[in-house]
């Protein structure tokens, strides 16, 4: 094992969404010096990257992870594929584009859990900081439903990454039969999303420059515009063995890292700190490796203890989701023969990317969305349903030793202006009725003609997982099991949001776009208003969100914490996370967002606690 001569002040382990964001922002003073060791590629000239309605061509590849829960019992014992970025910028490189705001009931409620200075008002500047927004045009935004837009008041005007409603243009009919769907069933959008506490349908930016047509995320935005920094260096396919610590019992001293550089073993060392940005299934696995985790698991491995925290890899939370897909009328564009890799739909795609960077290749994947609380809960008869419903699961949420996060998703559901569900349209086929633990069907089109898919995800779930590792090899994948649906009132709830669905299709102007007495996929589709029938139909068709988070969780130790509110392991000196990991409850939709703006506060708490310049 060899020690490099070279001394950094800060390691960043990771460099994915929250890894670039905060070597960024640390590298701004020139004299800190700042590395960052990435396992994947470099891929920044990768054209299917770039292009953002390539992203499905990503899963499964050399560029992925390609994690796999095990075997899910509530779930007829499916395993699910749980695809993260295994390249310089992450999982912001393969995603769908979706960049959707949290909810201010949400955030607050992680200052709630014993994390001062993390909440809505904390944490607001930093997603304008991330961020920049591009406005439509006026008929653009009034096609769109997006008239809260105005010029000059709106969240997002100077930060790095690149935000628009590319490919939303007048002829997209299916993006404003949206909208309109919503407004006709009395759901239209009640306020601009990043106000923090919209309900209702509405169209979602995408992180796609819109001067460029091409996908804005971490490694374009924030890396390659400082790249040449003299106290920035970037280490790519190198694989972090373990973290280096020193000391004994209370003094416990993080001093760098040990890597796998191509078959080299070599040490690095960390004047400072050195900062976990893995991810969320990556981050406790390099913590249990290096001896902080659960000492019965550590101890059957053979790897020594050094710190005793049994939360290392607990709490994980991801976002169950399923959907349908519907046959639509002649005449309506969708995304079908281009996911079929139809030969004349993808030369005539790629010219008109080529030539004048339009066509279906140039927008985001997912820009139709909506908050939405239960319907069916709505009603004087709907609001004792409800109570009904939560005195029968009382005895369940009352031995949790989740009280607060319990107490939470309860006032969720008895809100009328708050949202339990999330709903998604994308113009293509989705295939549910695949093998979940295969993401590359998910965006597949099998079936002849065109579709577009409405799906719905449960955004608060009461079920926790865990990812642990295997053995103690870095080399092994670590074991993930969500429990998906384990607490029983899970699959209560996204079942009556799946239902709604139904009314969705069934609602002009969306319903005209449907083909009368149309295909569905899968072809067992036909749910009703049978709530039985729709528990049965997310058992079969779930699958991941792809947004796990929360196995590094930011609370206090006695609640089951693994870092404090400044980020740092409990009883480790120099060592914090600031990746997904860290959150100590879900988001309510798509969690990129939120990944940058705490990768943002996180790079601020690491300059204020050494003297570095804001």
């Amino acid at each position: 094992m060899t020690a490099e001569p070279h001394g950094y002040d800060f390691i960043i382990v990771g460099g994915g969404t929250s890894g670039l964001v905060v070597a960024t922002r640390l590298s701004e003073d020139p004299n800190t010096k700042v590395l960052v060791i990435e396992a994947g590629a470099n891929s920044l000239e990768n054209p299917a990257i770039s292009v953002p309605a390539l992203w499905p061509s990503l899963l499964g590849s050399e560029l992925d992870w390609s994690f796999e829960t095990t075997r899910q019992d509530s779930l007829h014992g499916r395993t699910i594929s749980l695809p993260q970025g295994r390249i310089l910028g992450g999982s912001s490189a393969l995603d769908g584009q979706a960049f959707i705001a949290p909810s201010r009931a949400g955030l607050d409620t992680w200052g709630r859990l014993g994390n001062p200075g993390w909440d809505w008002k904390s944490l607001e500047p930093y997603y304008e900081k991330c961020h920049t927004l591009r406005v439509p045009s006026r008929d653009a935004r009034y096609h769109l439903g997006l008239e809260y837009l105005m010029e000059g008041k709106y969240l997002g005007q100077n930060g790095p990454l690149q935000t628009s409603y590319t490919g939303m243009t007048k002829e997209n009919v299916v993006s404003k039969a949206w909208v309109d769907t919503f407004r006709s069933l009395n759901y239209g959008l009640t306020e601009d999303p990043f106000m923090g506490g919209s309900t209702g349908g509405f169209a979602n930016p995408t992180t796609v420059d819109s001067a460029t047509k091409e996908r804005s995320y971490a490694a374009s935005a924030y890396y390659e515009p400082v790249q040449n920094r003299p106290n920035l260096q970037l280490i790519t396919s190198c694989q972090v063995i373990k973290i280096i610590l020193a000391g004994y019992q209370d003094l416990i001293i993080a001093t760098g890292v040990e890597v796998d550089r191509q078959g080299l073993k070599l040490v690095y060392t960390a004047q400072k700190e050195v900062i976990l940005a893995a991810g969320t299934f990556n981050s406790p696995k390099l913590l249990e490796l290096s001896g902080i985790g659960d000492s019965g698991l550590l101890t059957s491995l053979g790897i020594p203890i050094i710190i005793n925290n049994p939360a290392v890899g607990e709490n994980l939370q991801d976002h169950p989701m399923t959907g349908i897909s519907f046959e639509v009328n002649d005449g309506v564009t969708t995304l079908d023969d281009l996911n079929r890799r139809d030969k004349e739909a993808v030369n005539a795609a790629m010219n008109a990317y080529q030539v004048s960077k339009t066509g279906p290749l140039s927008g985001g994947a997912v820009n139709s969305f909506a908050f939405m609380p239960v319907v069916d809960f709505q009603s004087a008869n709907g609001v004792a349903a409800l109570t009904r419903l939560l005195d029968e699961y009382s005895t369940e949420l009352s031995t949790t030793n989740q009280k607060m996060e319990c107490d939470f998703v309860r006032s969720v559901l008895s809100s009328s202006d708050m949202s339990s569900g999330t709903f998604l349209m994308y113009a293509a086929q989705g295939n549910f009725g695949a093998d979940g633990s295969r993401a590359t069907d998910v965006p597949k089109s099998f079936q002849q003609g065109n579709f577009i898919t409405v799906a719905a995800s449960l955004s608060y779930p009461l079920s926790r997982g865990n990812v642990h590792i295997c053995s103690a090899s870095t080399a092994d994948k670590p074991t993930i099991n969500p429990r998906y649906m384990s607490n029983a009132l899970d699959l209560e709830i996204h079942a009556r949001h799946l239902r709604y669905i139904e009314t969705l299709v069934s609602t002009e102007p969306l319903k005209s776009l449907l083909k009368l007495n149309g295909r569905r996929s899968p072809d067992f589709a036909f749910i009703g208003d049978d709530l039985e029938a729709a528990k049965e139909y997310i058992t079969r068709t779930m699958i991941s969100g792809w947004h796990p988070v929360g196995t590094c969780a930011m609370k206090p130790l006695e609640s089951g914490g693994v870092v404090d509110a400044r980020l740092r392991i409990h009883g480790v000196q120099n060592l914090r996370v600031v990746d997904a990991s860290v959150m100590p409850l879900i988001t309510r939709g798509d969690t990129q967002a939120t990944v940058y703006a705490v990768a943002e506060r996180a790079a601020d708490i690491i300059k204020e606690d050494h003297d570095i310049p804001l």
